[in-house]
């Protein structure tokens, strides 16, 4: 299952996406410098701002400086008095320097002191921007005329920095309320499709399938409401067609009845013998267009069978009239789920073709993952493989005569792929290793 074919994914891949860009362009609109950014470098506060804090502090008693340092630590920089200027840290850009001067400027008689490391991402977040400052830290250190240093670091404050946890937890939990919210919806949106998938691969299967509910958006009514239309046509297309040829055939066998009775007042034996056998085919090409129409449209028995005691039966049978059909050992647990007149059928169809074409017919049966195959082998010439795809087309032969003898009219292996698809089966043709042709039945295990 991939993006590219999966209708649910694709959706929520979309909105993720757009999700995940949206964020992007906050957090683009947060680093772009602006004049917030300009008048407060690395996030410190103005340099009148500073010098009025630095002037407030040295007139304060030294009792009361780290009430006012603690009152005043509270925004996107952190405030402290140490005993000394820190350690100076490489200065790597024009613009630490600039802003060193600045603030120099507004506290003459003070040591200001800059350390600016380069920020993380520098040419896509501009050095003086506080988001990139977050793992790498600029810090100012002021000189005191009353003693000590004030320093200044271009972190957010304990109180900011818990409540940015906060906000980013309730956002964290938001956001997977909101994908959840997501999923659901796609889930939603796309459970009518799915519905419509099934109902479409059900009535491949049976056309008594269930119409497909009228719900959800106008679309999608509009949808099940045309499926359900187009699955009545086609029920009823159906039906007519098995009832004209069940009609057609009823007719026939009238004719093909006065026609027998009339053959047998032909003087001439070999000829009354070839229009009783001509007679005789006709009815069979008829018995078989039938079967093969009713499969589409005529609903199954199925039951459970035991694929092994099924086949010895049909080679204990097939031995007895003198056929050469053999069992090969097979495991006694194989089990499908099947109208057994019609898996004997299918069964009887490759063995009289197998026979057609060859001396001998072998039957094997084995599991196969979660399905049951049963496998008709013949010792004839095979087919070649360019003429493979076309064995089990409807009247479609190999051979152009219409003779029985040779293989009839075309409908033998047509009937046993019908009677597989019918039934939630496949067939499948090749050659043998050893030569001839190798048709299985894959039938759900039960």
């Amino acid at each position: 299952m991939t993006l590219g074919t999966h209708l649910s994914l694709r959706i929520a891949a979309i909105l993720v996406a757009g999700f995940v860009i949206i964020q992007f362009l906050v957090f683009g609109a947060m680093i772009v410098p602006g004049r917030q950014v300009l008048d407060h470098p690395y996030s410190f506060p103005p340099p009148r701002e500073l010098a009025a804090i630095v002037d407030t502090l040295e007139q304060a008693p030294p009792e009361k400086r780290r009430l006012l340092v603690a009152a005043l630590d509270g925004s996107l920089y952190t405030l402290s008095i140490e005993p000394a200027l820190p350690d100076r840290r490489a200065i790597n850009d024009l613009t630490a320097r600039d802003v060193e001067r600045t603030y120099q400027a507004v506290l003459p008689g003070h040591l200001v002191r800059l350390s600016a490391r380069r920020a993380m991402f520098p040419k896509l977040m501009r050095d003086m921007a506080w988001p990139g400052r977050l793992l790498a830290p600029a810090t100012l250190a002021v000189s005191l005329r009353s003693g000590g240093v004030l320093v200044l670091v271009s972190r957010p404050s304990t109180l900011v920095r818990d409540f940015l946890g906060e906000r980013a937890a309730i956002g964290a939990v938001a956001g997977l309320i909101l994908l959840g919210a997501l999923a659901l919806a796609v889930r939603q949106s796309t459970r009518p499709v799915t519905r419509l998938a099934g109902s479409i691969r059900a009535f491949s299967n049976t056309l008594d399938a269930p119409d497909l509910p009228i719900e959800g958006g106008p679309e999608l009514r509009d949808l099940a409401a045309a499926y359900n239309d187009m699955k009545g046509r086609i029920a009823g297309l159906v039906s007519e067609r098995t009832r004209i040829l069940a009609g057609i055939a009823h007719d026939l066998r009238t004719y093909l009845t006065r026609l027998r009775l009339r053959a047998e007042f032909i003087d001439d034996p070999d000829q009354r013998e070839r229009a009783a056998r001509d007679l005789s085919e006709m009815s069979l090409l008829l018995d078989d267009t039938l079967l093969f129409a009713q499969p589409a449209s005529r609903p199954m028995a199925a039951e459970r069978i035991a694929i092994g005691a099924e086949l010895e039966t049909i080679a204990e049978t097939r031995r007895e009239m003198g056929e050469a059909v053999t069992l090969a050992p097979i495991q006694l647990d194989l089990f499908v789920r099947s109208e057994r007149l019609a898996l004997r059928r299918a069964i009887a169809n490759l063995i009289d073709n197998g026979l057609r074409h060859g001396s001998s017919v072998l039957l094997s049966g084995h599991h196969d993952g979660d399905d049951v195959l049963i496998v008709v082998t013949d010792d004839g010439p095979g087919v070649p493989p360019d003429l493979l795809a076309r064995l089990g087309r409807a009247f479609d032969r190999l051979d152009p005569s219409r003779d029985r003898t040779t293989g009839g009219a075309g409908l033998g292996l047509a009937i046993v792929r019908a009677l597989m698809d019918r039934q939630g089966g496949s067939v499948s043709f090749r050659n043998g290793a050893a030569g001839g042709l190798e048709v299985t039945l894959r039938l759900p295990a039960a």
